[in-house]
């Protein structure tokens, strides 16, 4: 979702060249060639200098203000471009010339770009802290103060960021009361409406967010403001497209690209080609949603636009799955896991964002393969082709029933031991694991003291087994290996300093588990204890799964129910029933 976030910025006077016109005559001409060529020279050495070094630059300049001028050009430039590493150096350089020449309203400019550079990539505690900075020195700046708006302004985007709307609200009702001191008070009073259509945008009332973000469009329209304009064509789309006036949403997404050149901010680009991508999407129109979702995606991607890109992800890989191009849908798929990784990871550490509702995108694993086969000899083999069909289908079936009941059956046993280990979350694994090891063990000298045929369940003795197994058990439950979603038999065996063949004969013969089977009991039951986490109250499920080291959905919901019984959606709505 777009979020219109305000650079304001005040251009310092510059300095210009005059040109001294020479008439040349015979007399003057390798002189004044002389001095072109050493203009030339120095020229050329000025810039290479301050490309190579700005700091060295500052130092012969004759006003603090030319350097401050400078970098907010630089600052602004950058962030244009989604160069926001860029714009975070010329940023911090701004901070510190304004600090060092106690430049109150330059410093709070300073301050105010940094806290747009960390909410840009989702460090709020960090922008928050900035902008308290700014606010707390534009307090002792008289009620007229271009500073103050700008702070209250900003500060209001965040709060929209952050779902924090009465705050929203608050800040939005404060920018208005001191947009009369400013001389250009409608521009301020467009950016309070935009911050209000934005809240209700998040907040889902859409008619509301729509009108509001009207009347920025009529504002910046009267100001003749290109950058407003834009901003508020694509949260006028973004409306549209939840209200499902897909054409509409399409229309206005493209007005605002045409608009756009190379000095807007690579993230409008990048919100507007989302929302034609995903409207063209929901319109039925997969072929035609795939170049503007991979616009979006490649600018997201370079932006580091973590919410677009999800998106763009999230709907490339609908619209392959629509067109049946499925390795592009599963690579799509990839990475929107992938991102939103990344992208829950900085919700949680806001502790505020609520995250959008999970996207169910289903990828085709079985496809349809058969083809309807010629006979030779219409008329002479048919019957024969068919009774061999027949019969083989038969065999098939009576093959595939025999198979069916002896799976279901070991299923159902494992389903049974699998419920009795995991029947306790508060119980340690590893304590249950023990009394299973303890148990099988037990059985083994039974069958032997009754068959004195049988051999031992191992070659290793039952010190060894015992050392063994608390060796593994106690790794499991202090390092937890399980919550790497890419761990493997080898990387365990290795940490443990034990063979991979030792490592499988302890996990075969104590636990009788495979590695696979060994990993997912500890998984299951750490997600069966996040479920009942009344801090992952909020979380989705699939969060969930990754929390607890599964890989993908796929594999969670598989696994969970050959474990459970219950998949996990089930498995949590009964919890929330008791």
């Amino acid at each position: 979702m777009y979020l219109d976030f305000k650079v304001y910025y005040i251009y310092g006077k510059g300095t210009k060249l005059s040109p001294c016109l020479v008439k040349p005559n015979t007399s003057n001409k390798i002189s004044l060639y002389f001095v072109l060529i050493l203009f030339l020279v120095l020229l050329g050495k000025r810039e290479k200098l301050y490309a190579l070094n700005p700091s060295v630059y500052l130092q012969v300049q004759q006003s603090p203000q030319d350097s401050i001028q400078k970098y907010k050009e630089l600052s602004i430039n950058a962030h244009r471009a989604g160069k926001l590493e860029e714009f975070k150096g010329y940023s911090e350089k701004l901070l510190k010339i304004a600090t060092d020449n106690d430049l109150i309203d330059d410093r709070i400019s300073a301050l105010v770009y940094l806290a747009i550079y960390h909410q840009q990539i989702d460090e709020y505690d960090q922008s928050l802290s900035r902008y308290f900075e700014a606010e707390k020195l534009s307090q002792s700046l008289p009620e007229n103060s271009f500073s103050k708006i700008l702070v209250q302004v900003n500060m209001g985007n965040l709060y929209n960021h952050i779902e924090d709307y009465e705050k929203v609200k608050l800040t939005m009702k404060r920018v208005i009361e001191l947009a009369p001191y400013h001389k250009n008070p409608e521009n301020i009073i467009s950016s309070a409406y935009n911050s209000i259509g934005t809240a209700n945008l998040n907040q889902g009332n859409y008619e509301e967010a729509l009108s509001y973000m009207n009347k920025v469009k009529n504002l910046a329209t009267d100001l003749n403001r290109n950058d407003q304009i834009i901003g508020a064509l694509i949260n006028i789309a973004e409306c549209q497209r939840y209200l499902k006036r897909y054409d509409m949403a399409i229309s206005n997404a493209e007005k605002a690209i045409s608009r756009t050149n190379d000095n807007e901010s690579r993230e409008l680009i990048a919100s507007a080609n989302v929302i034609i991508g995903i409207c063209r999407y929901m319109m039925h129109q997969p072929e035609k949603a795939l170049q503007p979702l991979l616009n979006a995606r490649d600018i997201a991607t370079d932006g580091n636009f973590l919410d677009i890109k999800m998106e763009a992800h999230q709907y490339l890989s609908k619209s392959y799955e629509t067109l049946n191009r499925i390795k592009k849908s599963l690579e799509e798929q990839k990475s929107y896991i992938e991102t939103r990784e990344k992208y829950l990871k900085t919700l949680s550490k806001a502790k505020r964002l609520k995250f959008e509702e999970e996207a169910k995108s289903k990828s085709k694993i079985i496809k349809e393969q058969q083809q309807s086969l010629k006979s030779v000899n219409r008329k002479s083999k048919v019957f024969l082709y068919i009774g061999l069909v027949l019969f083989c289908a038969f065999m098939l079936s009576i093959f595939l029933y025999l198979r069916y009941r002896k799976i279901v059956s070991q299923q159902a046993l494992e389903l049974k031991n699998n419920q009795a280990l995991l029947e306790d979350e508060n119980v340690l694994l590893k304590d249950k694991l023990q009394n299973l090891a303890i148990k099988l063990e037990e059985q083994d000298r039974n069958e032997i003291s009754k068959d004195k045929t049988a051999k031992k369940r191992s070659s290793l003795s039952v010190d060894e087994e015992e050392y063994y197994m608390k060796k593994i058990l106690d790794y499991m439950e202090f390092e937890k290996p399980y919550l790497d979603h890419e761990i493997k038999q080898s990387d365990i065996a290795n940490k443990l300093d034990m063979s991979l063949h030792l490592f499988s004969e302890v996990l075969n013969v104590c636990f009788k588990r495979n590695f696979n089977s060994f990993i997912n009991l500890y998984r299951v039951n750490k997600a069966k204890q996040l479920i009942q986490d009344p801090n992952y109250t909020d979380y989705k499920i699939l969060a969930i799964g990754y929390e607890a080291g599964f890989p993908s959905k796929t594999s969670f919901n598989r696994v969970f129910k050959n474990f459970v019984g219950l998949t996990p959606t089930e498995y949590q709505k009964q919890q929330q029933m008791l």
